[in-house]
């Protein structure tokens, strides 16, 4: 079987009718007949040409996908990174366990981002209509969606060190500091409901007050769906 040097299948990378190979867990695919592969490119984010042997092992789909595709040679690539100690722990884990390598942030973020996005508008829902039930309904989407950030913040940072390396970018701490943003300014509406303005619509606070906090709450929202799409674009970049 033919042995791949790492410049002969960076020359596989799909485009203008070439092969779309990919290294993965030294082997050479060829992923050319694949319609998912065109021009050489994955989901916008993965590229042939390349060892994604990693990338395979944190893919939704699991790293038993490549069976399906030819195996046309050996690559004879770099030696990847040997972990230790607690690191080669938590990667010998996520290999068993792959479902943990990638899935539990995706999954968790998406409670704060539904709690906290539907409390503005319940909020105005309730200051429109008069209703103290739909306020009620508002403060706890506020406080069920902030109980939530945290979870969302560690599974998050857990996935940027096993999937990223912890490698920092532009990206990447952009929506960490909103992330934060988000607990604090959330956390702060949470006290002003409770200590302050528990029922809006009964003008306990002042009216400068409460509209402070139906604004925190618009706020909150608008920050929160700039970290969903952020998210989105680092999952899946388009650009």
């Amino acid at each position: 079987m033919k042995v791949y040097s790492p410049q002969e299948v960076s020359a596989g990378d799909g485009k203008e009718g070439r092969q779309a190979l990919v290294a993965v867990d030294g082997k050479v695919y060829d992923f050319s007949l694949s319609k998912r592969w065109i021009s050489g490119t994955h989901m916008n984010r993965h590229h042939a040409g390349m060892d994604l042997s990693k990338d395979i092992r944190s893919a939704p789909h699991g790293a038993d996908i490549v069976s399906r595709f030819e195996v046309v040679g050996l690559y004879q690539g770099i030696v990847g990174q040997v972990h230790t100690g607690y690191r080669r722990t938590v990667e010998t884990f996520l290999d068993r366990y792959p479902f943990f390598r990638r899935h539990p942030h995706p999954a968790v973020i998406h409670f704060p981002l539904a709690f906290l996005l539907a409390a503005p508008f319940m909020e105005i829902g309730a200051i429109i209509t008069g209703s103290a039930r739909t306020e009620w309904a508002a403060f706890c989407l506020l406080v069920t969606g902030v109980l939530s950030v945290p979870v969302a913040l560690l599974t998050g940072y857990f996935t940027w060190w096993v999937n990223y390396d912890a490698v920092d970018s532009t990206m990447i701490r952009t929506k960490r500091r909103l992330a934060w943003s988000v607990l604090v300014l959330g956390s702060a509406c949470c006290i002003v409901g409770v200590h302050i303005i528990s029922d809006p619509l009964s003008r306990q606070g002042t009216d400068l007050v409460s509209a402070s906090y139906v604004l925190a709450l618009l706020a909150l929202g608008a920050i929160v769906s700039f970290v969903g799409f952020l998210g989105g674009k680092l999952a899946f970049p388009y650009e």
